[in-house]
Formats: structure tokens, C-alpha cells, sequence
């Protein structure tokens, strides 16, 4: 593949979340570390830190979805060098989150938290719609783990929080994953049926978004091919 312009690499990368979407996290590896070696054609500046660091951060989430933590700490650790000296406020928020949910996933939930509660204000300082954005996913992440420490009501409270951003932005495949996050924290309360509830509510907005794979995922878990 020939590319001209760091705009094409970048348009490039929303081509992958499709993948993603699909859950071929093997395809979406092979994907964006592919856009990784273009990249390296590129001189060095803040326009291609803040490029080359979304890159990082899609492929670090591909590998940690493979449980390949070793390899994905580096590449979180890449995105968010790459994002601090792009000083690009949306890419820096968007490194915080990986970094964060990088954390919370492998047992250092403080350090989630930290990085978690800096993303939202790296997000809240971006201008328009990308920011709102990764500021609802900044919160709808820090909701899960807030749960995962105890801290319950303030959980509850980030997940509608963030919900509320996603859902305003039409943002359907976060609000699903708002109400995944609350469904299993339902299920820790011993609440089966609000958790029944709230993965339903997950499970229309991914028929929405025409994610068949998580559909079928969240069927099974429901235990109701109707629903």
C-alpha cells in the first residue's frame, strides 16, 4: 500500500475499529501495525506523534484483547510518549484512557484510576465532538473500575455520566458498553435481573450498530434468543 499523506494513515485507522468491531483482533493487529510501518516514512513532528500514537494505542488494544500484555504495555507506553510530545490535547486524552484501562486490567487498579481521572481533563481541555467523545469513554471507563475498587454509588453515578455524553453524540457502541460495564456490576451486587435488564439494553444498541458478533455474545450471556 502507497500513501501520501498522514491524512490518509489516519482516515486508515477508523477503517480498523471495523475489525474491532467484528472481533478479528488478529485482523486489526496485522492492520494497524501494517499502518505503524508506514508511518516510519514520515519525518518526525508533532502531526506525526499524534498520528503515530492513535496508531500505537488501536494496536496496543488489539494486543491486550489478545492477552498479549507484554507487548501491549510497550505499545501503551509508546502512545502516551508519543502523545505527550505531540502536546495535542485529544491524543494525550486518548493515551490516558488506554494507559488507564492497560492498568485497571492487569491488576493495578490506583495507577487505572490515576491515569483514568487525567484522561478526563485532557479530554474536557480538547475542543468539539472527538473530545466529548473520549470524555464519555474516559468515564464510562473509570465507572467499571471505580466498581472493581468498592467505590459502588460513584460507579453508578460515572456510568450514567458518561452514558448520557455517548448517548448524545449517537455514539451507540459505548452506550452498549456503559450498560455491559453496569450489567456486571449488577451481577457482583447479586441483582441478576437488573443485570438481565441492562445487558438487553447493551444488546439493542448492538443490533443497531449491526455488530452480529456481540450480538450472538450477549444472547448467550442473556440466555434468551428472543430478546
Amino acid at each position: 500500500m502507497r500513501v501520501t499523506s498522514l491524512a490518509e494513515v489516519e482516515q486508515a485507522l477508523e477503517r480498523g475499529i471495523e475489525l474491532e468491531n467484528r472481533l478479528d483482533w488478529g485482523g486489526a493487529l496485522a492492520f494497524y501495525s501494517e499502518q505503524i510501518r508506514l508511518l516510519a516514512g514520515f519525518p518526525d513532528g508533532p502531526d506525526l506523534w499524534r498520528v503515530r500514537s492513535y496508531a500505537r494505542l488501536r494496536e496496543a488494544n488489539a494486543l491486550m484483547a489478545l492477552e498479549r500484555n507484554d507487548e501491549a504495555r510497550g505499545a501503551f507506553d509508546a502512545a502516551l510518549e508519543d502523545a505527550k510530545r505531540s502536546e495535542d490535547r485529544l491524543a494525550l486524552a486518548r493515551a490516558l484512557i488506554g494507559a488507564g484501562v492497560f492498568a485497571a486490567n492487569t491488576g493495578d487498579l490506583e495507577r487505572g484510576e490515576a491515569f483514568l481521572l487525567s484522561a478526563c481533563g485532557a479530554a474536557e481541555a480538547a475542543a468539539g465532538p472527538d473530545g466529548d467523545q473520549a470524555l464519555g469513554w474516559a468515564l464510562l471507563n473509570l465507572g467499571g473500575l471505580l466498581g472493581k475498587r468498592g467505590k459502588l454509588d460513584l460507579a453508578f453515578l460515572t456510568l450514567h455520566k458518561a452514558r448520557e455524553r455517548l448517548f448524545a453524540l449517537e455514539n451507540w457502541v459505548g452506550v452498549a458498553a456503559s450498560w455491559e460495564v453496569e450489567a456486571k456490576l449488577r451481577e457482583r451486587l447479586g441483582d441478576p435481573e437488573r443485570a438481565r435488564e441492562h445487558l438487553a439494553e447493551a444488546l439493542a444498541m448492538y443490533r443497531k450498530e449491526g455488530m452480529a458478533e456481540k450480538v450472538e455474545e450477549l444472547q448467550a450471556r442473556i440466555g434468551n434468543k428472543a430478546v
